[in-house]
């Protein structure tokens, strides 16, 4: 009984909400009221910040394997932050604000620049599942974010890149040896 009774009232239901849908003047509707703000008000400026500064310039990742290998992220700003978080086989776990200087930053984007990071494909890999990832990330002069994923089956100059640029941060999160294989 309950059941027929419950169709009844969905049935009755699907009937009138049509009709409700149909006859505007049925529904209601609140009207609400708008204040003006004054223009003085709208004219104040926000504090200025660079977007250079607001945004990392580089991003450098290695993930996980099914072994030890680090997992860390680091994003580094053009003036020298550098927003760490170690995931798993490293010695600083969590998050952490590190410091390099601005002119190493500055050193990191010119390599990638006279490497052409630009021009590497986004993925280098022949498809081998145990095998950790290096990920990095270099802000454009259009400021968009160019990525590229380094698993394995790269050429020469990405992978000098590479460990040029995972030799210098490995070092700052602490790391004992700078790995990327030769065989990369």
């Amino acid at each position: 009984m309950r059941y027929f009774a419950a169709f009844l009232l969905l049935l009755a239901f699907g009937f009138a909400l049509p009709a409700c849908a149909q006859n505007p003047k049925k529904t209601t509707t609140q009207k609400v009221k708008i204040k003006k703000i004054p223009k003085k008000t709208v004219a104040a400026k926000a504090p200025v910040t660079a977007k250079s500064e607001a945004a990392p310039v580089l991003t450098f990742e290695r993930t996980p394997c099914f072994g030890t290998c680090p997992a860390y992220t680091m994003q580094l700003f053009a003036d020298g932050r550098v927003a760490y978080e170690g995931r798993r086989g490293v010695p600083m776990l969590g998050t952490k604000e590190l410091k390099l200087p601005a002119s190493a930053v500055a050193d990191l984007l010119r390599q990638a620049k006279e490497a052409r990071f630009e021009q590497f494909q986004d993925r280098y890999s022949q498809n081998t599942t145990d095998l950790p990832s290096t990920i990095i990330a270099v802000r454009q002069p259009n400021g968009q974010l160019k990525t590229v994923v380094l698993e394995e089956g790269a050429p020469e100059n990405v992978r000098q890149l590479f460990t040029y640029i995972s030799n210098q941060l490995d070092t700052l999160a602490k790391l004992s040896t700078a790995v990327p294989s030769a065989d990369r």
